[in-house]
């Protein structure tokens, strides 16, 4: 079974196997103590993140998918044509399964962004994707087996495996694989693709702003607000080994 909190995708030909649940992504504000990355940083109670405030982000995820067989996954494959996903690898984050493990992981969690899309498809394992919110907070994603995350370009991020220290993932990419990391800094704040991803955020948040003023107008019978979905990119699925230098 799968649970979406994304742009909903053509279901016709969904997998038996991924029927529509309701169990989204766990998400909280992440609590700066001095505890190793690695542990869950709750608050006490712990602060959740509704997916609805994720999705104001940028970040679409989904839940639920089954990993057997994956290749052949209806539901899955739906989401990489719609979404343009045509290359893809699997990556282990594990001692001995990653060159470099220490380093590597290190510099997984320091705050960074991309030029492109991150997306990822936990086959197998947990993993924490924390991500910058326009506040400055930290919102702490769990990532583990069956869970499909996107983070959008120019987005602040960073990742740490859980402490069992074991994340298996398929990496997927849109055109040619690309994932040079940029760390936080003065200049990136600058780069295009940084104000690109805050415009899209404030416009977003500006349109849902519209939106409930468009609904609250229905309520005393004005019209609603019309909403286009995404467009279905019909690209072709295939395989690419290519190393991956980032999660």
């Amino acid at each position: 079974m799968a649970v979406d909190s994304a742009p909903r995708i053509d279901r016709k030909q969904e997998s038996d196997k991924n029927p529509a649940a309701s169990v989204p992504i766990r998400a909280w504000y992440y609590n700066p103590t001095d505890d190793p990355p690695d542990l869950p940083h709750e608050y006490t109670p712990n602060r959740i993140v509704p997916v609805e405030h994720l999705k104001e982000l940028g970040v679409l995820t989904w839940t639920q998918i089954e990993t057997e067989d994956y290749q052949t996954n209806k539901f899955l494959n739906n989401i990489k044509a719609d979404r343009g996903y045509n290359y893809e690898e699997v990556l282990t984050v594990a001692p001995g399964k990653l060159n470099n493990f220490e380093a590597l992981t290190k510099k997984f969690f320091t705050e960074h962004l991309h030029e492109q899309e991150e997306i990822r498809f936990i086959l197998d394992g947990i993993g924490y994707e924390d991500v910058r919110a326009l506040d400055g907070q930290w919102i702490r994603i769990e990532i583990k087996k069956g869970d499909l995350i996107v983070l959008p370009p120019g987005m602040y991020h960073r990742f740490t495996l859980d402490h069992n220290n074991y994340l298996k993932a398929l990496l997927l990419y849109q055109g040619t694989p690309c994932r040079i990391q940029f760390d936080q800094s003065p200049v990136t704040d600058s780069m295009e693709v940084r104000k690109e991803y805050l415009d899209s955020v404030l416009l977003c948040k500006g349109n849902e702003d519209e939106k409930w003023k468009e609904q609250s107008h229905e309520e005393d019978g004005s019209a609603a607000a019309s909403y286009t979905p995404m467009n279905s990119l019909e690209l072709t699925t295939t395989n690419l080994s290519f190393q991956a230098l980032t999660v």
